[in-house]
């Protein structure tokens, strides 16, 4: 959850700087003198900072277009229209599907703009005599975060990809092979732990502290099934108070709420044409929509329901979290993008309780949190271990619909086939990971190879 300005002329200056990996662009070396004569000042590392998030934040990006696509279409949660129902409808290819490219090469850019700033760590020590190695700890265990939370995404959704974690400043190192999973997985938490030892415990509003890291830790290791690492990790950030639930499900979407007291980490947008958010011009032109099925797995009682569709009576309307009246521009609506938040980490500690050691008090304890400020009742007593299980998967469907979690979540479990069968689209198991773009495959020498079945 940085604090961004997006600045075109930000952006600029760093597409100069960094050799992206998006075999898309032409290929094209910079000289180490560029990097020397831009880290001079505090104000050139934050303005590294910015950049380096700049790519997620366009508008066709993982935190706009591209992931509302891809992650919500592909599950029983959302819809698209027109050449978008390709996702909905499991149809997509690794030629035919612009937004699987985008975030492929989006999320490239975003690492190569973290590469940027952990490989100039001398540098950025030196701008500062008296706070340069505080400034530059800090800025390179952000950039260590936002480096793990691109891979962290990357590996989900593609499974082994190129493993970046220096620059690329010759021709020849720009095509790599992919990592396997294993390898991708030993570097993210790498990542998150050095992030935890180099960011401080206390930040301003919008800015990643070293929490943020520790609870992404706790999201790592219970997809990866170490229950016990999550619980722990999990525990240790909620009981640190850095986070807590706001009072109503609604405040949480609030615009006037941005960076509020649950927000985990969130991509930042400012109300200015190009650079605030699209999400809701996508429902608004019909592109994408709540899958028919989301609106019927709410009760009538539940709190949730009036900010998750935009009219809470039409079972077949718009998403409405995302929504802001003053926008100037289909890509200039000032809402924030909430990646990570707090009661995602606390049904992140309830499903892990719960794998470790049943249904016991302290599961129960923390769904019931969710579930209370929904205005619901407690979870009925006495499930079992699978029972408690199931009610975790619906919990995190009902309280983080439309979010781009669904996807993760239904692959973590072992769900995603059903659910995608129950709405009626064809399944093959290829689609337990998204298709290399044909484009990156072509221009990559042959380096990288084209997941199973496409």
């Amino acid at each position: 959850m940085n604090k961004i300005k997006i600045i075109k002329f930000t952006f600029l200056i760093l597409s100069t700087l960094i050799f992206t990996q998006c075999n898309k662009l032409k290929e094209k070396v910079y000289s180490s003198n560029t990097e020397d004569v831009f880290f001079q000042s505090p104000n050139d590392v934050k303005t590294a900072l910015a950049g380096m998030y700049r790519p997620m934040q366009a508008c066709c990006g993982g935190y706009g277009q591209a992931g509302t696509m891809i992650l919500n279409a592909t599950s029983d949660e959302g819809n698209g229209a027109g050449a978008w129902g390709d996702f909905h409808r499991l149809t997509f290819t690794s030629s035919s599907t612009g937004e699987i490219g985008d975030w492929w090469s989006q999320s490239y850019k975003a690492i190569a703009g973290a590469n940027l700033i952990i490989d100039n760590q001398a540098k950025i020590e030196a701008t500062d005599i008296s706070a340069g190695k505080t400034v530059a700890k800090a800025a390179v265990g952000e950039a260590k975060f936002w480096r793990a939370v691109n891979y962290f995404q990357l590996v989900q959704m593609f499974g082994g990809v190129p493993l970046r974690v220096t620059q690329a400043k010759r021709a020849d190192d720009v095509n790599i092979a992919r990592s396997t999973v294993v390898e991708v997985y030993a570097q993210i938490i790498k990542d998150f732990k050095d992030a935890e030892q180099s960011l401080p415990t206390s930040t301003p509003a919008g800015v990643v502290s070293k929490w943020a890291a520790s609870a992404y830790l706790a999201k790592v290791y219970l997809t990866q099934k170490d229950f016990t690492n999550s619980l722990a990790k999990s525990t240790e950030v909620l009981n640190s108070g850095a986070y807590s639930l706001d009072p109503k499900f609604k405040d949480v979407f609030d615009i006037a709420n941005k960076n509020g007291r649950e927000n985990i980490f969130a991509i930042q947008f400012v109300r200015v044409d190009g650079q605030g958010s699209r999400i809701d011009a996508l429902s608004g032109w019909g592109i994408t929509q709540a899958d028919p099925g989301l609106y019927p797995k709410f009760s009538p009682a539940d709190d949730r329901i009036k900010t998750t569709f935009e009219n809470p009576l039409d079972p077949k309307s718009n998403q409405g979290k995302w929504l802001d009246p003053a926008k100037v521009s289909g890509d200039g609506a000032g809402y924030n993008f909430i990646v990570y938040r707090y009661a995602d980490l606390v049904l992140v500690k309830a499903e892990a309780e719960n794998e470790l050691n049943g249904a016991n008090d302290a599961a129960y304890k923390e769904i019931n949190k969710i579930r209370n400020r929904a205005l619901l009742p407690n979870l009925t007593a006495g499930l079992t271990k699978d029972q408690f299980r199931d009610s975790v998967l619906k919990e995190r469907n009902l309280e983080l619909a439309l979010e781009q979690i669904r996807w993760y979540d239904l692959k973590r479990t072992g769900r995603l086939k059903s659910a995608m069968e129950s709405i009626g689209a064809k399944w093959n198991d290829k689609f337990y990971l998204f298709p290399i773009p044909r484009t990156e495959i072509d221009a990559s020498n042959g380096k990288l190879t084209q997941n199973p079945g496409y």
